[in-house]
């Protein structure tokens, strides 16, 4: 499969090294260096199987859109949209995928597993790392760029709640920052609270997911890319699979329903 890359930032080597593994071809790598509209045209070479998206945010409805009309598969990084409304859009089209890559982690796997929907669930997301200046300074210190704290480090974890136990019934949102919020989600059978933060001393970062006081360690690293689980990605995306945007949906809207739920409370 020969692969065009839309976006050349941090991610990317993480997703040239993963093609490479599963062996795809890279035909292209676009940025802004070339033009702030370059990508239209790389979307259209009929070499391209599958397009990329690793752009800021905001960005990756319209990419998305634009590729899957023009006969492409699309993978593009998490979160699919930081809009709900256009998520429901892109699932009304053919072979978009996102990147969620916690879904794979064998300990996910396995929990998945053991979950029963008639035991109740005590679960904690302490989920507190380390972000620099030059973090903040970018598109990603942005929320209308980025969608805020909540999509850029919390999209993966509420995505792995409700994969792992089902949608949210009721929900507060306790605290709201740029660098940090704070608040509890209630499914069926689970109660679940929850801290996001970039502003920890990067001694004592960590990501905790504890399930009725058994604490799953899903990463160890500063970044969820390093656990190469984007291999196991593009293995599935090879084999016509991946997490469509019906399921990234849920996530998406649990977001804006937090964000709604501060201002409310505010």
């Amino acid at each position: 499969m020969n692969f065009s890359i839309i976006g050349s930032g941090f991610i990317m080597p993480r997703h040239a090294e993963a093609i490479n593994a599963v062996g795809g071809k890279i035909i292209d790598i676009v940025n802004t260096a070339r033009g702030e509209e370059t990508w239209r045209e790389a979307i259209k070479n009929p070499a391209t199987d599958c397009v990329v998206i690793l752009t800021p945010n905001d960005l990756h409805f319209d990419i998305a859109v634009a590729a899957s009309e023009a006969g492409k598969i699309v993978l593009s990084e998490k979160p699919l949209t930081i809009n709900s409304a256009q998520a429901k859009i892109l699932a009304q089209k053919q072979a978009i995928y996102t990147v969620l890559q916690l879904r794979y982690h064998p300990q996910v796997i396995e929990l998945r597993k053991l979950i029963s929907p008639v035991e109740k669930y005590e679960i904690e997301m302490d989920i507190a790392v380390w972000r620099d200046l030059e973090y903040y300074n970018s598109w990603k210190g942005q929320p209308k760029r980025s969608g805020g704290l909540l999509f850029n480090l919390g999209i993966h974890y509420f995505d792995l709640l409700i994969h792992l136990f089902g949608d949210a019934k009721k929900i507060a949102t306790f605290s709201l920052s740029d660098k940090s919020a704070s608040g509890v989600i209630v499914g069926i059978n689970y109660l679940c609270r929850w801290w996001l933060s970039t502003d920890e001393p990067r001694e004592t970062q960590r990501r905790v997911f504890k399930v009725n006081g058994v604490n799953y360690n899903f990463s160890s690293q500063d970044n969820l890319s390093y656990e190469n689980l984007h291999r196991t990605v593009y293995q599935d995306l090879l084999q016509g699979k991946g997490i469509l945007p019906a399921e990234s949906l849920k996530s998406i809207r649990l977001v804006e329903q937090l964000y709604k739920a501060y201002g409310q409370k505010s």
